[in-house]
């Protein structure tokens, strides 16, 4: 009986080592796919992707072992399987991945993605905030909210109208009581002069 208990007990740490082994491989792998890539300028959406993206490639070869030692099956990645196994590899690669960690606080980091528009200012609208009208490119007016200070905003009505300008901007979900509902609004965030 104890050397069927021993036996069973080797079996279970082993089974435990190679399973540590494989997410051990897949996280190596993942954090050197992660620190190939070039990931500046992307929004939140596409750093996600490209984060599962490399760790479906690294955990691909050991498939049967996630499905032995984890219940991850790749099959289902769609329907739960992959969200489990992007946990399982994240908390391995958060203590030993320092792109994983860049990657992961820019994907959490709550600052909004900044826009810009380029075009000429024919408008100002002043009512509870200033709303700049530009006309772009393609000829559209686009409304922009002067809601904060930001570079050059003192110079704004100095330059005033018929200025070419290149408006940086964040989209915002402001209240709005005429419709008592949140509505997205353009909000300048810089400003630069084309002349």
């Amino acid at each position: 009986m104890k050397k069927l208990i021993g036996t069973f007990l080797l079996l279970s740490i082993t089974f435990f080592a190679q399973s540590q082994d494989v997410l051990d491989s897949i996280s190596a792998h993942s954090c050197d796919c992660i620190s190939k890539l070039d990931l500046k300028g992307l929004e939140k959406e596409k750093l996600t992707i490209e984060l599962g993206l490399c760790m479906m490639k690294a955990a691909q070869p050991y498939e049967k072992q996630l499905k032995q030692s984890y219940d991850i099956d790749m099959k289902k990645v769609d329907k739960g399987d992959g969200e489990k196994l992007g946990r399982l590899i994240g908390l391995k690669m958060a203590s030993s991945c320092p792109s994983f960690t860049d990657l992961i606080t820019r994907i959490s980091s709550e600052e909004p993605s900044t826009n810009s528009i380029e075009g000429t200012i024919t408008e100002f609208i002043t009512e509870q905030f200033v709303t700049i009208v530009i006309k772009d490119e393609d000829g559209r007016d686009q409304r922009i909210i002067w809601l904060d200070y930001f570079k050059n905003s003192e110079k704004l009505l100095q330059k005033g109208k018929n200025k070419n300008v290149t408006i940086e901007y964040q989209e915002r979900e402001l209240y709005n009581p005429k419709f008592n509902d949140y509505i997205k609004y353009k909000v300048a965030t810089g400003i630069r002069y084309d002349d």
